[in-house]
């Protein structure tokens, strides 16, 4: 190869030679799980994040909040069986399909007070959804290089907090006038189902996992398919487990928060203001957890140090502020503010708990994906942790909404986010310490590589051989 020659990198992979795709880079595929991110969950979150989907009261949405994550939280479990058959891609196109009609049912309610296509569109997206979020999970964690984990996962969530971001500077555009409380305008809504219609060709670009080319020559490990039966034992060993088991709790509880945020930004805060924190609570949790996913993925210190000082953080941060949202719905619940605008008396301490409760919720998403990750390998394994993580998630969730379906006090429903964050904190770190002392579930499947004889020496061409079982 001389200098005048253009230099190219190609690759082995089982004696055959594959020239590298930046289509085929995980770089590629975490930016299109990232843009479906963004036009799906991420809009959806945007819709929540305006308060009870734009509504005038909490209770309407909120039950079909509920009846979403419960369905949701079902059919991610189960999701290592579709994966499994039909494999991540199509199980991502499928998970694509129900997110506009969601908005839509949304947009129908505001406008002309339909309530039957509410409930039928949240349970019609929680069977989609939750093939979506087991499929987005492997692929985030199964597809990236290990020591890229922590900032792709970054990546992922800044497209979806950038769909909240996108869809608070829509609100707030359509709302600015509106200093009192009442509903979203409708054309906020109308403005998300045209851009969740996307998501679903976007979902074709994805890669099955044995087409990823990673920068390290490595490859994603594919398991054989197996039998529903064998899935099944698979999955009940895995949510036994000591790795997995011991996490459970803090699963269930680590999103818990959500339905009470919502309904907190409805009762207490104008419509402007309420798209104002849509808005800007994206960006916080954005700007916080690119910063921790860079913290995950240093290598200077072990991955032992960086679970467990990350945790350490995260978990005080959360416990921090929900000690906080108890002192502020305290006095909330004794003295009610009324729709608070950002030109009223004592706006700020209730609007920048919001702020911060979201930005230390998208911390905890970030690390627990990244823990749940650093514990596994391969997209059959991660499918599996990373479906029973959304699905247990989705139930807290789905409790969470289903009380604040209810006339329930907001004070009494921080008082049990409370109460369930603390006793899951104890069982998780028993789980969260083993992270660092198995290194060796990475590298007994990595590839051997090694320089063909005839490459340069300055850029070697790669010949990647499987190591032997």
């Amino acid at each position: 190869m001389t200098s005048g020659e253009p230099q190219t990198l190609s690759v082995l992979v089982d004696g055959h030679e594959v020239k590298k795709s930046f289509y085929r880079s995980t770089l590629f595929q975490i930016l299109v799980v990232g843009v479906i991110a963004f036009l799906g969950p991420g809009l959806w979150n945007a819709t929540n994040s305006l308060g009870a989907g734009g509504a005038l009261e909490p209770y309407l949405v909120n039950a079909a909040n509920s009846i979403v994550f419960a369905v949701l939280g079902l059919l991610c479990i189960a999701s290592a069986l579709a994966v499994n058959r039909i494999g991540v891609k199509y199980t991502l196109i499928l998970g694509s399909l129900a997110w506009a009609p969601y908005s839509s049912s949304l947009y129908q309610n505001n406008r002309y007070g339909t309530e039957w296509y509410v409930i039928f569109a949240a349970a019609t997206c929680g069977i989609s959804a939750g093939l979506y979020w087991s499929a987005e999970g492997a692929i985030v964690l199964a597809y990236p290089e290990h020591r890229k984990r922590g900032r792709y996962l970054a990546i992922w969530l800044a497209f979806k907090n950038s769909g909240q971001i996108v869809g608070g500077a829509i609100n707030l555009g359509v709302n600015i006038h509106r200093s009192t409380g009442g509903k979203i305008s409708h054309a906020t809504l109308l403005a998300f189902v045209i851009l969740q219609v996307l998501a679903v060709p976007v979902a074709f670009l994805i890669s099955n996992p044995e087409q990823v080319q990673r920068e390290d020559g490595t490859k994603v490990k594919v398991d054989e398919r197996t039998t529903n039966r064998e899935q099944f034992r698979l999955l009940w060993r895995t949510i036994v487990s000591r790795e997995v088991g011991l996490l459970l709790p803090i699963f269930f509880s680590s999103w818990f928060y959500w339905g009470y945020a919502s309904t907190f930004l409805t009762l207490y805060f104008s419509v402007r203001a309420r798209a104002l924190a849509s808005f800007l609570s994206a960006i916080s949790g954005m700007g916080f957890s690119t910063l921790l996913g860079f913290f995950l993925d240093s290598q200077r210190l072990s991955l032992k140090r960086r679970a467990r000082y990350a945790g350490v953080f995260v978990m005080s941060a959360f416990s921090g502020i929900l000690i906080w949202a108890l002192v502020i719905q305290h006095e909330y619940s004794h003295k009610n503010p009324g729709k608070l605008d950002w030109l009223s008396p004592g706006f700020g301490r209730g609007f920048g708990l919001y702020i911060m409760l979201n930005s230390a919720g998208n911390m905890v998403q970030n690390y627990l994906y990244w823990a749940v990750g650093s514990l596994g390998d391969g997209t059959s394994e991660l499918t599996r942790t990373a479906g029973i993580f959304r699905g247990i998630e989705a139930w807290g969730q789905c409790a969470s909404f289903g009380v604040g379906s209810s006339m329930f006090s907001p004070f009494y429903t921080v008082v049990i986010n409370v109460v369930f964050w603390a006793i899951s904190i104890p069982s998780a770190w028993f789980s969260l310490v083993l992270i660092g002392n198995k290194n060796s579930v990475h590298v007994a499947h990595a590839p051997v590589v090694t320089l063909r004889p005839d490459c340069d020496l300055e850029k070697p061409e790669l010949s990647i051989s499987k190591q032997s079982e």
